[in-house]
């Protein structure tokens, strides 16, 4: 059983890896929910629309979503320690150079600088805990991450606002700069030089070029999506780029030696359940947090400050509960909690699509708290699965696929809520732009509730694992 190992208390090192690592999942969490927040403010400063600055936010997503892979698989070759370094200094130069942006222009061109050091922290960070830790100690380890991550995309909004209101929006970047710095020192210091590529090989040019581009092609679509667009105003350029991206990947894979994603992970049971049950989980949880604001404040008439801090009861259940469930995932096993986690998080949102027409605080919150609860339980026993069922030499393409899975989730979940609120949204004109509001989310959030029920029975069905690494192996 996953307990069985004899469990020892963490050295003075690893508790300052699961520090430098958290600031680094804190800084970019923040960072992203804080410039959401502040979006309209750096709109009015550059005097431009809507369409124009959120290019600001989407350029991001795109780009740090489509180099995870690649960057996963460059850290299982130069070393995690100097992926995870590097990206620290492209993400703190990033962040000054957004902070001096005269123009929009600018800012979208550096952005893109964060991006590729963000893209580098997100990809070392899993496989740095998983091969620093004891496996007694992994499911703790990962959910703290995913806690530090969760701390920023509740306080961002907050920090974005106090910031804007009193330095300024550039200091929403500049405030990387010394979180960063501190970081980046704690990993030089405790933190091991990283050996040689063992494999001497290459890295994969090819794959990664085509993997970026067609996944960068997929969320340019379903960017389209969220906009009501499929094909861009019927363009099928995108999908015929996405196809001949696919396919041209996945013939130069099976025919290089060292690819950059070995296909054969997939062959697993395990490792492929527990990344398609990561996709489906985040389908669901972008489901609620992109709709949940519209329904509260377009349909049930709360103020923004209200439905904002109702909102919060959701990432903050998270909270408290993925430790316990990284505990139970060291314990037991990952296969209980991650699927009692999807549960919850279905029950959640199909509470939500069952809502009557005029709910109370006290009837909103439950709900808000079980999905909480469900995300809590799935993330940290489902990222602590993943990360332990594959080899050391592994371990950064595995974060980087899940990570991929992950955004592809948020993605799809917008698109498909999108979606389906358009298209009930006229059929229910006759009750009013409330009604009819509340009445398409509901359709929305039944959906979801599916969906996420499907993902119950791909996390049930991911099998054992693999035989894991042993305690030795481990980093520090």
């Amino acid at each position: 059983m996953a307990g069985s190992s004899k469990e020892r208390a963490l050295s003075a090192s690893q508790r300052l890896l699961l520090v430098a690592v958290g600031l680094s999942s804190l800084m970019a969490s923040i960072q992203g929910s804080a410039l959401n927040a502040i979006l309209p403010f750096v709109a009015r400063s550059f005097e431009v629309d809507l369409p124009t600055i959120q290019w600001v936010v989407l350029v991001y997503l795109i780009v740090s979503s489509g180099l995870l892979l690649a960057f996963g698989r460059l850290g299982d070759m130069i070393g995690q320690r100097r992926l995870f370094l590097t990206g620290f200094v492209v993400f703190i130069g990033g962040s000054l150079l957004s902070s001096l942006a005269p123009n929009v222009p600018w800012l979208i061109s550096t952005r893109i600088v964060q991006a590729v050091g963000g893209g580098m922290l997100t990809s070392a960070s899993s496989p740095l805990i998983t091969k620093s830790l004891p496996s007694t100690h992994r499911g703790r380890g990962l959910s703290a991450q995913i806690v530090m991550v969760y701390c920023g995309l509740t306080a961002g909004p907050a920090v974005g606002g106090i910031l804007a209101d009193t330095l300024g929006w550039r200091w929403v970047f500049l405030v990387n700069v010394p979180v960063g710095l501190l970081a980046a020192v704690i990993t030089l210091v405790v933190i091991p030089k990283d050996e040689a590529n063992p494999s001497g090989q290459p890295f994969d040019v090819a794959g990664a070029l085509t993997f970026t581009a067609g996944l960068a092609s997929l969320f340019l679509l379903l960017g389209g999506a969220k906009a009501g667009e499929w094909f861009l105003g019927g363009n099928v350029i995108l999908p015929a780029v996405i196809l001949l991206c696919a396919g041209a990947f996945v013939v130069l894979e099976l025919r290089r030696r060292e690819p950059m994603l070995d296909l054969r992970l997939f062959k697993s049971r395990f490792f492929s359940a527990a990344t398609t049950s990561a996709m489906i989980h985040y389908t669901g949880y972008s489901t609620m947090a992109f709709l949940v604001p519209f329904y509260l404040v377009n349909g049930m008439g709360y103020g923004a400050t209200n439905a904002g801090l109702l909102i919060t009861a959701m990432p903050m259940t998270m909270m408290m509960f993925a430790p316990f469930s990284g505990w139970l995932s060291d314990k037991f096993g990952p296969r209980i909690p991650a699927s009692l986690g999807m549960t919850l998080l279905a029950g959640g949102i199909f509470l939500f699509s069952r809502l009557g027409s005029a709910p109370s605080v006290k009837e909103i919150v439950p709900r808000l708290v079980l999905a909480g609860m469900g995300l809590g339980f799935f993330s940290s026993a489902n990222n602590s699965a993943i990360m332990g069922s594959v080899p050391m030499h592994r371990q950064g393409v595995a974060n980087g696929v899940v990570s991929t899975a992950r955004q592809l989730g948020i993605m799809l979940g917008v698109a498909i809520s999108t979606a389906v609120f358009r298209a009930r949204y006229p059929l229910y004109s006759k009750l009013g732009e409330a009604g009819a509001t509340t009445a398409a989310a509901q359709d929305a959030f039944l959906l979801a509730a599916a969906i996420v029920l499907a993902g119950v029975l791909t996390s049930l069905v991911r099998g054992k694992p693999g035989e894991q690494r042993g305690d030795a192996e481990t980093y520090l």
